[in-house]
């Protein structure tokens, strides 16, 4: 019965993601004859483990359903469970069963439909939250696509490593459509750190790297396509962590592209991912020579030099902000820089901005206690430490972060030094 599951998987893996370099990509398309396996597999109860239907009309449905599924007859199987499922609405095993017949025969609105019904009555299912963000994704629903995605990595899925391969991909994918260029590049190393290779992924890092969108990717076959094709290989080598080679790669194609936007920029990440951080400004200053406007570049040479010298730091996030005025990061790292260099009268209405927009982030509060505390404002002080004690307790706990906002492209080791250190309650 295992088979039935992964041939379904496999089919749906090579139509959304071409070639992705899973093992069971070569299987054809069949019926999804696997609903039985579900039962065994996810966390549902099975019809024995439940109230027992009072009804022997249900009873027949349900197994004239399991009959016709496992026959190829999708068609029939989807009209018996659809009247099972009007007897028994609470029928756990019967909302995924329907479901999935929908999801193969591309029926991604009534499948969508399906999976909410199945997560309304199970909350906590990751897997049938993951089946309707990949729904989603097809109908172009890309924020609460996301949203479920996020919740099913969360939750949790069954262990199969494929549907997790799947359920990354199309994440990645929705954090490049929607400009959330770090997150989609720590989304999509991680099938790389699990030695998925593909195309798609290599195009889709390369994207990740240098801020490119799906929609604003160059046609394939052009300059500007194997520029990005090459910079997702170092990307996915840097993943690997083989740095030297990764690094070559970037030394590479700088020389070859130099006046390409955000290849300088992109090989400065990798710089600091390797803890060389003059050479990464380096890079990141030759950026700033293509693009004197680009934002990522100028907060990645303050966060760096925020480490050494404030001072210096300073005029790099406040041109920043300037360009990105929308942007509550750049609020936020201008606040520290204005603490730090003795202005917390300066850092205080910068930090309250980057406070409304991230309303849970520890850190925040524990650098506005701090800046109310030197202006005199003991009050604001206290609450400012009591809420970032109240939130560091359960900071593990959270998924979305001020980090999962960040600026597109801005490295997360960087932002997770920002604090010169994890303030402690």
């Amino acid at each position: 019965m295992f088979s039935f599951y992964l041939r379904f998987f496999s089919h749906r893996m090579k139509s959304t993601l071409g070639n992705l370099n899973l093992p069971f990509r070569g299987a054809q398309r069949r019926g999804i004859s696997f609903a039985l396996l579900c039962l065994q597999l996810l966390p549902f109860g099975s019809v024995s483990g439940q109230t027992r239907p009072a009804s022997s009309s249900f009873a027949s449905l349900s197994q004239r359903a399991a009959q016709a599924r496992d026959a190829n007859r999708l068609d029939e199987a989807a009209i018996l469970y659809t009247k099972a499922l009007a007897l028994r609405p609470k029928w756990t095993e019967g909302w995924w069963s329907l479901g999935t017949l929908e999801y193969d025969q591309d029926h991604y609105a009534k499948a969508a439909l399906d999976f909410k019904r199945l997560i309304a009555l199970d909350p906590a299912n990751g897997t049938a939250h993951a089946m309707l963000g990949l729904c989603q994704f097809e109908l172009r629903q890309d924020e609460p696509a996301l949203k479920n995605l996020l919740k099913a990595e969360q939750l949790g899925v069954i262990k199969n490593e494929e549907l997790r391969h799947v359920a990354l991909y199309h994440m990645g994918i929705l954090e490049l459509r929607t400009r959330k260029f770090g997150d989609a590049k720590e989304t999509l190393d991680q099938l790389a750190k699990l030695g998925v290779r593909s195309k798609e992924l290599t195009t889709a890092l390369g994207l990740a790297a240098l801020l490119i969108t799906p929609k604003e990717a160059p046609p394939e076959g052009t300059p500007g396509s194997r520029v990005i094709d090459r910079t997702g290989e170092a990307e996915a080598l840097l993943a690997a962590k083989d740095y030297d080679q990764a690094k070559q790669a970037y030394v590479q194609l700088t020389a070859e592209y130099p006046a390409y936007p955000n290849l300088h920029f992109a090989f400065g990440r990798l710089l600091l991912e390797t803890n060389e951080t003059d050479a990464a400004v380096e890079q990141f200053q030759l950026e700033l020579k293509r693009d004197p406007q680009n934002v990522s570049s100028l907060l990645e040479i303050a966060a760096v030099r925020y480490q050494v010298d404030s001072l210096e730091a300073l005029p790099y996030a406040e041109k920043a902000l300037k360009l990105a005025p929308r942007l509550p990061f750049t609020h936020y790292l201008v606040g520290l820089l204005r603490l730090d260099t003795g202005n917390p009268a300066g850092a205080i209405p910068e930090l309250e901005i980057a406070q409304k927009a991230f309303p849970s982030e520890s850190r925040i509060y524990f650098s506005l206690g701090n800046a109310y505390a030197r202006t005199g404002n003991k009050a604001e002080a206290a609450k400012a430490r009591a809420e970032f004690t109240r939130l560091h307790a359960k900071e593990r706990e959270r998924a979305a972060t001020l980090y999962s906002d960040r600026p597109p492209g801005l490295a997360e080791g960087q932002l997770q030094i920002l604090g010169k250190g994890n303030p402690q309650p």
